[in-house]
């Protein structure tokens, strides 16, 4: 839903812009790319009903991935401790 009705205002690209944007060609590649991740999503549950929802997946070394495009990524259940941030090094 969001997709759909997200607004681009043209000012608001001028202030930030590196180069010349388009808001429309914006807008129609955001919906592409969101249908397109839409449709991953939809074959990847119809394939797998097995998969839990709201999980992450990670490889070895604990960097996040798409489990449709690497199967060997494992589950990486959310905890409430793994939403808070964390400083390491600091000494107590």
């Amino acid at each position: 839903m969001m997709r759909r009705f997200a607004r681009i205002e043209p000012g608001r690209l001028e202030e930030i812009q590196a180069r010349a944007l388009d808001p429309v060609t914006l807008k129609m590649a955001w919906i592409a790319m969101s249908d397109e991740a839409e449709a991953q999503m939809t074959r990847l549950a119809d394939d797998r009903p097995d998969l839990p929802i709201g999980v992450a997946f990670v490889d070895e070394s604990g960097c996040p991935g798409w489990i449709g495009d690497n199967p060997s990524l494992h589950l990486h259940a959310p905890t409430p401790r793994g939403c808070w941030p964390r400083i390491h090094g600091l000494e107590r």
